[in-house]
């Protein structure tokens, strides 16, 4: 009779632990369905935003919609955002995928121009269409937040000299900052995420400063997904455009670049 209870007991709680892992399981997969979807709910969340302006619908030519335009719609969309970049007074930012190029601009005027090294763009911005691109491109994007690894405003301390000739010997040093890996993230309006990185990562310092910078935005990506998902929220998307450049370039721009900066973007054309 023991013998018969402890293997009824065994039986019992054999099912309730696969009982268990079937709903677990059943819950990663709904939890990843809700991920796997995220992509089409940021498309129609691009759709709603045209569709919201009803003055840039009345006043878009539905001609540009064919695909043969789409190039030359990137090309007229870039300048109109350029035009109305020149007439902000701040140093603000241009990003052409189109030939490679990332720039310094104040009032129009080109004041530092870097060759992209390598460039990807997220697959979900190719499948913008004509009047989505226009929409969103054909004027400065707004930096919603800024992070990097390197200082935003470097400082320099030093010592006051006793005298004249300690003076005279410190004024003929050169000025030596530490300059840490240079890794950048923008959040940009309209929920678009752009990295700017060094072009290379020689030691093995380098590459633990990026693998802690994507960790830490990786973490807090996938607590922020299951967060929603618990709390029964649509899951947010983020398409992401990552260019690499030389790592001095990258901390000129970043700290040229005002806290409420604009960015002018053209994406290469793929369609």
């Amino acid at each position: 009779m023991r013998l018969f209870d402890k293997l009824s007991g065994y039986f019992q709680n054999t099912g309730l632990a696969v009982s268990i892992i079937y709903i677990s399981l059943c819950v990663i997969f709904v939890f990843l369905i809700s991920i796997a979807i995220a992509p089409l709910q940021k498309l129609n969340e691009f759709e709603k935003i045209v569709n919201s302006d009803s003055l840039f619908t009345s006043n878009y030519d539905n001609n540009w919609n064919y695909s043969e335009f789409s190039e030359m719609v990137k090309y007229k969309a870039y300048k109109e955002a350029m035009l109305k970049l020149s007439k902000k007074d701040s140093i603000q930012l241009s990003v052409n995928l189109n030939d490679s190029s990332i720039g310094l601009y104040i009032n129009g005027v080109n004041i530092h121009q870097v060759h992209i090294k390598l460039f990807k763009q997220d697959n979900l911005l190719n499948e913008l269409s004509n009047k989505q691109y226009v929409k969103i491109f054909s004027e400065p994007v707004k930096i919603s937040s800024q992070n990097a690894t390197i200082i935003k405003e470097p400082i320099v301390v030093r010592q006051a000299p006793k005298d004249t000739i300690e003076a005279a010997l410190i004024a003929t040093e050169p000025i030596t900052l530490t300059q840490n890996p240079a890794f950048i993230f923008l959040r940009l309006e309209y929920g678009i995420d752009l990295f700017i990185e060094q072009d290379s990562n020689p030691d093995f310092h380098d590459n633990w400063v990026k693998f802690s910078h994507y960790a830490k935005f990786n973490t807090s990506k996938i607590l922020n997904s299951f967060f929603r998902f618990i709390t029964f929220k649509k899951q947010e998307y983020y398409p992401t455009i990552t260019i690499k450049i030389p790592a001095t370039d990258l901390r000129a721009i970043y700290r040229a670049l005002p806290q409420n900066a604009f960015v002018v973007i053209s994406l290469k054309n793929n369609k």
